[in-house]
């Protein structure tokens, strides 16, 4: 049952408009956002998709909901910006590199996924994202009251830099590769630690629970 009073949004009521995209704008950008990693490109998107409602709202299907109405706005809005940012014709006559300019874009078209699926995976992905940043907060903060100091830069070099066990051994002054190497075993075995205790449902990470995983 649609939660807004369609007559209302025909006669360009600013209060129920203002509801209206109180409620599905942070759904819209997430749907936008996890196709066009701009953020201010994507917030345009989302703002364009309401002001292309607010000029589509008189031919409004009542067949549909609001959801289905807004993400097929946004879809073609999406869609739009690929088509400005790439304008190469599709043609049998091109060079396949050519043609490879619009495969990202024409997968986007055809994605069976429903507009809000889409948006729930998206959500699901940051509700991830936000309980790593706890994890990776709580492991750091653990190591600097154990006073583990070195430890921290070790990992910092290794995790966040990338760089390898030997170059590492080197920097730090570590006896030796094998030693870097059990000082990020054990860290990333506390981290799994931390990540099934936030995980108890098995909901997050599916990969930390399958048989054999460490």
């Amino acid at each position: 049952m649609n939660r807004f009073d369609l007559k209302k949004l025909q006669d360009f009521d600013s209060p129920e408009w203002q509801r209206f995209e109180t409620e599905f704008f942070s759904r819209i950008y997430f749907y936008v956002k996890k196709q066009v990693k701009d953020h201010q490109a994507a917030e345009d998107i989302a703002q364009e998709t309401f002001l292309g409602a607010v000029r589509g709202i008189g031919g409004f299907d009542t067949q549909y909901t609001y959801e289905q109405f807004l993400f097929g706005i946004a879809r073609n809005r999406v869609v739009d910006y690929f088509r400005k940012k790439r304008p190469i014709p599709i043609s049998e006559k091109e060079d396949s590199g050519m043609s490879r300019s619009y495969m990202g874009l024409e997968r986007m078209a055809s994605d069976r996924r429903s507009p809000d699926e889409s948006a729930i995976a998206f959500e699901s992905m940051r509700v991830r994202e936000t309980v790593l940043v706890d994890i990776l907060r709580t492991f750091v903060a653990q190591l600097w009251e154990e006073g583990e100091f070195e430890k921290l830069k070790i990992l910092e070099f290794l995790i966040a830099l990338g760089g390898r066990n030997k170059e590492a051994a080197e920097r730090f002054d570590v006896r030796d590769e094998k030693a870097v190497a059990g000082i990020k075993f054990r860290a990333l075995e506390r981290l799994r630690g931390l990540a099934r205790q936030a995980d108890p449902d098995h909901q997050l990470f599916e990969g930390l629970w399958k048989p054999g995983a460490r």
